[in-house]
């Protein structure tokens, strides 16, 4: 039985939640242009629900850790910068985890409409992620500064970081 009082600690759980409004949306457009005049992708349909499939799995793996890294924090103005978890191998690992969602929801569709929004969805992200970068820089300065050895979306070969230490 409900005791009546309210619970706020899922009001704030969801409001530590970065909705990327870039891939929400060209997600949205893609599915109703898809809706109005499809536009399939080439492939059998089971492979590419396997790969899409896959796809959303990593996203929203890559998202929930990211969450459970950060833990609760004011998205409009942080006090520490999170550098554990998928954090020590991207510094924006939720925005990776969105795409692959935005990705592997148009993959599992077979939406040739919502895989084109992809693009421009992420060039809006980036975007986005510079000017955040600049807001972070600002409020934290040098220890901003060294995160910028750590890639801004995905490891590369040449970044001597080995995953086996970020997981450490």
């Amino acid at each position: 039985m409900h005791s009546g009082r309210h619970d706020d600690s899922a009001v704030h759980a969801a409001q530590d939640v970065p909705l990327p409004e870039p891939y929400l949306i060209g997600m949205g457009v893609g599915y109703g242009l898809h809706r109005l005049r499809p536009q399939p992708l080439p492939g059998r349909r089971s492979l590419r629900r396997l790969l899409g499939w896959s796809l959303i799995g990593a996203g929203s793996t890559l998202i929930a850790s990211s969450l459970a890294a950060a833990g609760p924090v004011d998205l409009g103005h942080p006090e520490r910068l999170v550098t554990s978890g998928p954090y020590a191998l991207s510094r924006n690992p939720m925005y990776v985890g969105w795409g692959l969602l935005h990705l592997g929801t148009a993959v599992t569709i077979g939406s040739a409409w919502m895989a084109a929004t992809f693009l421009p969805a992420a060039a809006w992200v980036h975007r986005q992620v510079l000017q955040e970068e600049k807001q972070l820089s600002n409020a934290f300065g040098e220890g901003f500064a060294s995160r910028a050895a750590v890639p801004r979306y995905l490891p590369h070969p040449q970044w001597p970081y080995s995953v086996s230490q970020a997981l450490d």
